[in-house]
């Protein structure tokens, strides 16, 4: 679970015309600045609420002809579409899914989405780059509490302590982690409320199995190296491997969590470790 930089949004109104203009200049909705100021106001609106849901970011119901308009302008963000490369500046904005912290950037996500929020469905800052699992898992979701509502990556709060705990169990048929949040000092109880659900909605503690045991295999020759020169010295790896990631990633990246656990267990560290890494038959 990342945050990102906020994405520049000076080119709103711009991208406003682009949506709802032709390439022979011919207009899909003829867009009055009247209309344009009161779009960008309700994008003020999103900011100052921080991409949280309300009733005010929605409109009314005599702007809904525009607001239908930009509902179907969403679909110039698409490959092919008038606004092909502003989806490519978005999607550049994050190396992989803020959400699960693994997969590939392939889709763009509406933090509020654009079937009950119309007039944000090509807003900057409600777009998210983020993978297809997480995209298809998360869908419509925005509640009217933060116990329904998914942590904004760009205005959310940015948590300093761990609160994305890892616990190891070694069985002799490899690495059992489980993860859960836990909330800290610092950490607002909305905000906690939001990240909860998020981690539950897209059921993360199930699909972090696959990139921890390709994750484990990177290391595997760096854990047996150490090893072999005794316990401390394994714990001492992984507890600098865990202060590196911790800089890249932020504590609270599932691989920190993970690192900072195998760190102070002393099963993994103590030879539990050559039951990790599964069977790998030799290629004929």
């Amino acid at each position: 679970m990342w945050r990102l930089n906020t994405p520049n949004s000076n080119t709103s109104s711009a991208d406003l015309a682009t949506a709802l203009t032709l390439v022979n200049g011919n207009p899909v909705y003829p867009l009055t600045d009247i209309e344009k100021a009161r779009i960008l106001q309700l994008y003020q609106a999103y900011d100052a609420n921080l991409g949280n849901p309300c009733n005010t970011l929605k409109g009314t119901v005599s702007e809904s002809a525009l607001l239908e308009a930009i509902h179907n302008a969403y679909n110039q963000v698409q490959i092919g579409g008038r606004l092909e490369d502003y989806r490519d500046r978005l999607k550049l904005t994050a190396e992989i899914c803020p959400y699960c912290g693994f997969g590939a950037i392939t889709d763009l996500d509406h933090h509020l989405p654009r079937s009950k929020f119309k007039a944000h469905a090509i807003y900057a800052k409600n777009l998210i780059p983020c993978c297809q699992p997480c995209n298809n898992l998360k869908r419509a979701k925005a509640g009217d509490k933060p116990e329904g509502q998914f942590s904004h990556v760009y205005f959310g709060q940015r948590p300093v302590e761990p609160f994305l705990i890892a616990e190891a169990v070694v069985q002799r048929t490899g690495l059992v982690v489980t993860f859960s949040l836990e909330r800290t000092a610092t950490l607002d109880p909305n905000e906690f409320a939001r990240l909860k659900f998020q981690f539950d909605t897209l059921d993360l503690n199930v699909r972090y199995k696959a990139p921890i045991n390709t994750y484990l295999g990177t290391l595997r020759t760096s854990i047996e190296i150490f090893a072999s020169a005794g316990t401390p010295a394994l714990k001492e790896f992984l507890k600098k491997s865990y202060i590196t990631s911790r800089r890249d990633f932020g504590p609270n990246h599932w691989q920190s969590a993970l690192l900072k656990c195998l760190a102070e267990s002393e099963e993994f560290c103590g030879g539990g470790f050559q039951h990790c890494f599964g069977r790998r038959d030799p290629a004929i």
